[in-house]
């Protein structure tokens, strides 16, 4: 059995990812909300998290507090197991968390050039409970409904890194680009299990200003999708004439389906209607 101490008083999502990504990967374990003995640092069985004032990975304990160069304990975490690099590239949140545990939400938000409003703004409501929750136990033990939950969400993050890098390779070979209107062009892809998955990695990855639409599978219907990428005001699918192909419209134009999967000569003409050539660049 292996022991998970963590920092009691108010949980952050630090502690509370570390810990569930650990009670993931291994065999059995606990979480104990309390400061840490010096048994605790000392014992290999033990991981002490976001709390202890040292980080030593050899012996499983990941503290920040000590050095300010250090990154949140999640990060030195996953670097210890061999995430990081992975995590950065797959996961839009996850540099941006570290910065808001370390600096906190007014340096993280002149990072990003917003107003510190917009982050408490964006906040959720499930973060706000669940981190509720996990601050008013001591210990967690094997069976409490949220041990499971929190082990169910590590395995989640660890197997959607798996499943994101290997989606982004078939997304490199498998998909393509096709003419649109003028200098734009739309992204392919024919995969119909979770198209979406790392569409969103793989067009960053591109940089391409010019690829303002994708094609792929719709998830519900038997048709495909036909999705405005970054809200370009050059595609506006309102634009589509009534066509007996043609499923679904939305109001605010971002998305249009077709009844069936048509050959792709077929749904290129359809999209090319709904793009103007001159509209500019984003």
């Amino acid at each position: 059995m292996h022991k998970i101490v963590v920092h009691p008083g108010s949980a952050h999502r630090d502690d509370f990812l570390s810990a569930a990504v650990l009670l993931s990967i291994l065999e059995s374990a606990e979480v104990f909300r309390r400061e840490p003995t010096a048994d605790d640092l000392a014992d290999l069985n033990t991981y002490v998290l976001d709390v202890g004032m040292i980080h030593d990975p050899s012996r499983h304990n990941f503290d920040h507090h000590q050095d300010s160069s250090l990154p949140c304990a999640f990060h030195l975490l996953m670097q210890h197991l061999g995430y990081h690099e992975d995590a950065l590239k797959i996961f839009g949140w996850y540099g941006h968390m570290s910065m808001m545990d370390v600096r906190g939400p007014y340096k993280t938000a002149e990072h990003l050039g917003i107003d510190s409003n917009v982050l408490f703004a964006a906040s959720s409501p499930l973060d706000g409970y669940i981190l509720s929750r996990f601050s008013r136990v001591t210990e967690l033990l094997s069976g409490d409904p949220l041990h499971a939950l929190m082990k169910d969400l590590g395995h989640e993050l660890i197997e959607l890194i798996a499943s994101k890098k290997e989606r982004l390779q078939r997304l490199r070979t498998e998909s393509e680009l096709v003419p649109l209107q003028g200098r734009y062009k739309a992204l392919v892809s024919r995969i119909a299990q979770n198209p979406k998955l790392a569409m969103e990695i793989y067009l960053r990855e591109m940089q391409d200003v010019d690829v303002v639409m994708s094609i792929t599978p719709s998830v519900r219907g038997a048709g495909w999708e036909l999705l405005r990428l970054g809200d370009h005001p050059a595609v506006d699918f309102r634009r589509l004439p009534e066509h007996e192909d043609i499923r679904f419209v939305h109001a605010n134009g971002f998305i249009a389906k077709t009844w069936t999967l048509l050959p792709l000569e077929k749904v290129v003409p359809l999209a090319v209607t709904a793009v103007v050539a001159d509209a500019g660049g984003t």
